[in-house]
């Protein structure tokens, strides 16, 4: 009688083993793409963090009605700060701040080549700000021809 224990009690059968094995392919197939995908999306973050002195700099032009007018180009240097290839990082490799009418201001953020998700030299996001009385600087991701980052890789505003 004891034997007989003995033998039920051996261990798990090789089919248990097996859809062990399949549950954990299914569940790697589904988060390396999506791990792969957050680690982009962090470092494509760094670069609002880096702006954030143009965004405020256009924010304070905006409250002092001083972003500029139809004909009279702002950048950078205009509005104090480093120029546009002085501002970088590990993952970007420019912001450049221009605004040319009284209401509107750009911030283009370009990115190095980021693993095989970002491979373009020319990987770009640009923050349009629209100006207006009482609200202040509105920040949006324009989506023309100036945003070639993927949408899924757009940080948050």
């Amino acid at each position: 009688m004891n034997k007989q224990m003995q033998k039920v009690q051996q261990g798990f059968t090789l089919i248990e083993l097996m859809i062990v094995v399949a549950i954990i392919g299914i569940l790697a197939a589904i988060a390396i793409p999506a791990y792969q995908d957050y680690t982009v999306k962090s470092k494509v973050s760094e670069g609002p963090s880096l702006a954030s002195p143009a965004f405020t700099a256009a924010g304070v032009a905006c409250s002092e009605q001083d972003l500029g007018s139809s004909g009279a180009t702002k950048t950078n240097v205009t509005y104090g700060l480093a120029g546009s290839t002085d501002i970088k990082g590990k993952y970007v490799r420019s912001v450049y701040l221009t605004s040319s009418s009284a209401s509107t201001a750009s911030v283009l953020i370009t990115y190095t080549v980021i693993g095989n998700s970002l491979t373009s030299s020319t990987n770009q996001i640009e923050y349009r700000g629209v100006c207006s009385q009482g609200a202040g600087m509105q920040w949006n991701i324009t989506t023309g021809t100036n945003t070639t980052v993927q949408t899924k890789f757009h940080p948050k505003l």
